[in-house]
C-alpha cells in the first residue's frame, strides 16, 4: 500500500534520518536483485515468494511495533531484502506456466493485462491507505494507534501480505517444478553448475539483452525525476500548504489513470514491435518532463505526472515481453530481477545527477535538461534496438 509519510512514525526525525532510510531500502535492494533471482531459480520461485512475504510482514511488523529510528532503520533493511526476494519470482513462474502450456505467443498481452491488474491493485491501496490516514483520527480507534494514523495503514499492509503469503499454499502450484526439469535436461555433464553459470553470463551479455536492460535503466532514471520532487513541487505550487492528506489520493490516481491507459492501448502495444512502443513511450516521458518544468498550476503538474508515470508503468510489459523472448526457463527469475535491477540503478544514477543539478540551477531547469537527455537516449537505443532486431536471430543451442 502506497502511503506517503509512513516514516513518518517516530517523533523528532529529521529529514537526513529519513533519507537514510530510504537509502538503506534502496542499497539493500538493489544489492540483492540480481542474487534473488538466482535463488529463485535454484529453489522455486513459489518457495521464494513466501520467503519475500515473510521478511514483508516482518518489516511492517517492525513498523507498527517499535517505531523507534534504530528499528525503523532495520526494518528499511528488512524490506529490502522482502522486495529484492519478490521482485521476479511471480513474473518467472506465470511465464514459464504459460511456456508449459504452449500459449507462450500470447505471452506479451497477458503481461500487458497483467500489468493492468497490477497498477489497478497499487491504486486501489494508495486510496485506501491515503483514506486511512484521513478517517482513523476522526473515529474512536485512534487511541489504539496512538494518534498516529500511519499505524493503521501499516498494520492493514502486513494483514495484506500476510494473506498473500497463505493464498500461495491454495494456489499457483502447477508448474513450480517446471524450470527444475528444465536445468535437468539442459545442463547434463560432469560439472552442471559450472555450465549452468557459463550460459547464464552468454546470455546476459548478448547485444539484445543488453538493449532491454539499458532500456529499463532510462525508464528507471525518468521515473526518479519524477519521484524524488514532484511533491516539493506540489506543495510550492499550493503556497507552501500542507499536501500530506492529498499525496494517497494523487498516489493512486497515477496508477489508475496508468491502469485505464493500459487497457486503453494493450491492442497497440501488443501488435507494435518492441523498438516502436519504447521509443513512443519515452517521447512522451520527454514532453510530461517539459511540462512539469513549465506548469504553474497543481492541476496541470498532476496531469504531466500523469503522462509520465502512464509511459513508464506501460513500458515494463513491452520490455519484459521481448526479454522472455531470449531467456531460458531456468533463468527467468534472474532476468526479471536484472530488470528490477535496471530500474533501481537508473533512478540511482537520477538522483545523484538531480542533485549536482539543482544545487546548480533549479528543480524545473533540471527536468528540462533530462527530457532532451531522455530523448536523445531514447533514439540511440531504437536505432540499435532495430538494428539487432534486423540482424541474425539468437541461436539458444549455441548459448547451450
Amino acid at each position: 500500500m502506497a502511503v506517503s509519510g509512513l516514516y513518518c512514525l517516530a517523533e523528532g526525525l529529521t529529514l537526513p534520518q529519513i533519507g537514510w532510510f530510504f537509502t538503506v531500502f534502496f542499497v539493500v535492494m538493489v544489492v540483492l536483485e540480481v542474487p534473488s533471482g538466482i535463488l529463485a531459480d535454484r529453489i522455486g520461485h513459489l518457495r521464494t515468494y513466501r520467503i519475500a512475504k515473510g521478511f514483508d510482514m516482518l518489516n511492517f511488523g517492525l513498523l507498527v511495533l517499535a517505531p523507534s529510528a534504530e528499528v525503523m532503520l532495520l526494518a528499511s533493511a528488512v524490506g529490502g531484502i522482502g522486495r529484492a526476494l519478490g521482485s521476479g519470482c511471480l513474473e518467472a513462474w506465470f511465464v514459464n506456466q504459460r511456456d508449459l502450456m504452449l500459449i507462450s505467443d500470447t505471452t506479451k498481452s497477458a503481461l500487458s493485462q497483467a500489468n493492468v491488474w497490477i497498477l489497478t491493485g497499487l491504486g486501489l491501496g494508495a486510496a485506501i491507505g491515503g483514506g486511512l490516514t484521513s478517517f482513523v483520527p476522526q473515529t474512536p480507534v485512534a487511541e489504539v494507534f496512538e494518534a498516529n494514523p500511519y499505524k493503521a495503514a501499516l498494520l492493514l499492509s502486513l494483514l495484506i501480505h500476510f494473506a498473500a503469503f497463505l493464498l500461495s499454499f491454495a494456489s499457483f502450484h502447477e508448474g513450480e517444478n517446471y524450470q527444475q526439469l528444465r536445468v535437468d535436461r539442459e545442463y547434463v555433464g560432469p560439472n552442471p553448475i559450472q555450465r549452468n553459470g557459463i550460459a547464464r553470463l552468454k546470455t546476459f551479455c548478448s547485444g539484445k539483452i543488453v538493449v532491454l536492460l539499458c532500456w529499463q535503466f532510462l525508464f528507471g532514471y525518468t521515473l526518479a525525476n519524477h519521484s524524488i520532487y514532484w511533491q516539493p513541487v506540489l506543495s510550492t505550487l499550493q503556497g507552501g500548504g500542507a499536501v500530506l492528506s492529498w499525496i494517497g489520493l494523487i498516489l493512486a490516481s497515477n496508477y489508475l489513470v496508468a491502469a485505464i491507459l493500459g487497457h486503453l492501448c494493450r491492442r497497440m502495444l501488443t501488435k507494435a514491435s518492441a523498438p516502436v512502443c519504447l521509443l513512443l513511450l519515452s517521447l512522451l516521458v520527454g514532453l510530461s518532463l517539459v511540462g512539469l518544468s513549465v506548469v504553474n498550476h497543481v492541476r496541470y503538474l498532476i496531469i504531466a505526472c500523469w503522462l509520465l508515470l502512464s509511459a513508464v508503468f506501460l513500458s515494463r510489459p513491452v520490455i519484459a515481453a521481448e526479454l522472455h523472448l531470449h531467456i531460458r526457463p531456468s533463468f527467468r527469475s534472474a532476468a526479471v530481477s536484472s530488470l528490477s535491477f535496471s530500474l533501481n540503478a537508473g533512478g540511482m544514477v537520477a538522483g545523484m545527477i538531480l542533485s549536482v543539478l539543482t544545487v546548480q540551477w533549479s528543480v524545473t531547469a533540471a527536468w528540462l535538461l533530462n527530457a532532451f537527455l531522455v530523448s536523445g537516449l531514447a533514439l540511440g537505443l531504437y536505432l540499435k534496438h532495430r538494428q539487432l532486431n534486423s540482424a541474425v536471430p539468437i541461436d539458444m543451442a549455441e548459448i547451450s
